[in-house]
């Protein structure tokens, strides 16, 4: 897993925490600290997919989408498709 990305002009670290530290969450994103947390207890591809989901969720922070809960679902399984339709473009 990487442990940055650049989203929107800045530099989020990706970090994983334990299962307590994340309440239960697969992932958070922290826009104040430009810092995404995922499960650590979770597979290698549930950690992907909850970076697709937080870096959905800081691009409509980042440029005023106000995408709902359900809109980031639902890019999160697009840009999952795209990713598994493009297998030389990597994360």
């Amino acid at each position: 897993m990487i442990n940055t990305l650049r989203i929107a002009g800045l530099n989020y670290e990706i970090r994983e925490r334990s299962s307590e530290e994340m309440d239960g969450k697969l992932g958070l994103a922290d826009f104040n600290n430009q810092l995404i947390s995922v499960n650590q207890s979770c597979s290698s591809q549930t950690k992907k997919i909850a970076i697709y989901h937080e870096l959905i969720h800081i691009l409509s922070d980042a440029y005023g989408l106000q995408l709902t809960e359900e809109q980031v679902k639902i890019g999160t399984h697009a840009l999952i498709a795209f990713v598994a339709d493009n297998p030389d473009f990597k994360l």
